[in-house]
């Protein structure tokens, strides 16, 4: 069991419902469903390593089906943050670079694909990594955007150190 990956399929989740208001329409919805979607496949990758045992036992079914469905789900949902990046706080540069990156890991999955059916196996590591790493970049301008927006400014700025010292 892989607890990393546990974790990050269900902070997937999580940050869904914690980001995105279902009652504000379909976008939100859409956004949400993928997110759970993404998160338990996520979840299932770390779940059933992607080992020899588990391939001599069939359960590298599971692996392969979460980590698929996480890869296609998770650069779709980039790409659909992307296009509606202005109404949940994200600048028009990340708006484009996240509709960039769920795109080009749309791209990479077919030859990741390739090089698993064909068998050649042939450095399958960058492949995956092609389809994987944009999804996880970005999670990162999505969060870091959220934080930002959600950073409110101090009514009463703080009481400056020197008159804390002396009272």
């Amino acid at each position: 069991m892989d607890t990393d990956w546990m974790i990050y399929g269900t902070l997937l989740i999580v940050g869904a419902f914690l980001v995105f208001d279902p009652r504000k329409g379909t976008r939100p919805i859409i956004i949400m469903i993928l997110a759970i979607l993404a998160g338990v496949g996520v979840s299932l990758v770390g779940i059933f390593q992607g080992s020899n045992t588990n391939v001599d036992n069939g359960l590298i079914a599971c692996h392969t089906v979460g980590a698929q469905g996480a890869m296609l789900v998770g650069n779709t949902m980039a790409i659909i943050i992307g296009a509606s990046g202005t109404r949940i706080g994200l600048t028009r540069g990340r708006s484009i670079a996240s509709i960039i990156l769920g795109t080009a890991g749309l791209i990479a999955f077919p030859l990741f694909m390739t090089d698993v059916f064909t068998g050649w196996m042939w450095n399958i590591g960058p492949f995956e990594r092609a389809v994987i790493y944009p999804i996880m970049i970005g999670h990162a301008l999505l969060g870091s955007s959220v934080a930002a927006a959600q950073r409110h400014p101090a009514k009463h700025p703080p009481t400056p150190l020197t008159a804390r010292v002396e009272s």
